[in-house]
């Protein structure tokens, strides 16, 4: 009994010592993220040639993008993951990022992959961003072939900046109503 009292001593001393050396770190003691300030960090209502999708820019280079659980492609309707990825900044409002959508089937075997390749400019109010030249969107089959590349054909994504109360979506266009008899 009393062995087991010492080492129980020992290990809760041990743990002591190492408490007392190693401490957390404070927020004001942390060192910033590389793209802290840069208009690119935020939340962002993306309006792309396949729809809209909700991106979120971290300050430290990680972006993730919500989008639709299914979409159509060049291999069928596929269900959809949320794009996961990176982005750097290219100078004081333009941004290079890559993200990967994983797909899969009806039954939830992999069917394949999305990348997107963009470069987006931030406005001078830093309230929205367009894609730019140079960027591209490459759809892989299961086994990794590319399937489709989508280049820099016109099409652009736009995003406004979410803030609270402003979820970002534009001003409902009215539709003809039945007329009153």
């Amino acid at each position: 009994m009393r062995r087991r009292t010492v080492l129980g001593s020992a290990i809760a001393g041990a743990f002591a010592s190492v408490a007392a050396v190693v401490r957390p770190t404070t927020a004001q003691e942390a060192t910033p993220s590389p793209f802290t300030g840069h208009p690119q960090v935020g939340v962002w209502m993306v309006n792309s040639p396949i729809g809209r999708a909700i991106a979120v820019y971290s300050a430290d280079g990680s972006v993730v993008t919500a989008l639709a659980a299914s979409q159509a492609g060049p291999q069928g309707v596929a269900f959809s993951s949320t794009q996961i990825g990176a982005w750097e900044s290219t100078g004081a409002r333009g941004a290079h990022l890559t993200v990967v959508q994983l797909l899969s089937d009806e039954a939830g075997a992999y069917a394949g992959s999305v990348t997107v390749d963009a470069y987006q400019e931030v406005s001078e109010d830093g309230q929205t961003w367009m894609s730019g030249e140079g960027s591209s969107v490459t759809i892989r089959d299961a086994a990794h072939s590319v399937v489709q590349v989508i280049g820099d054909d016109g099409q652009v994504a736009t995003a406004v900046r979410m803030t609270p109360g402003f979820a970002g979506f534009p001003e409902a266009t009215p539709t003809a109503g039945t007329p009153a008899s």
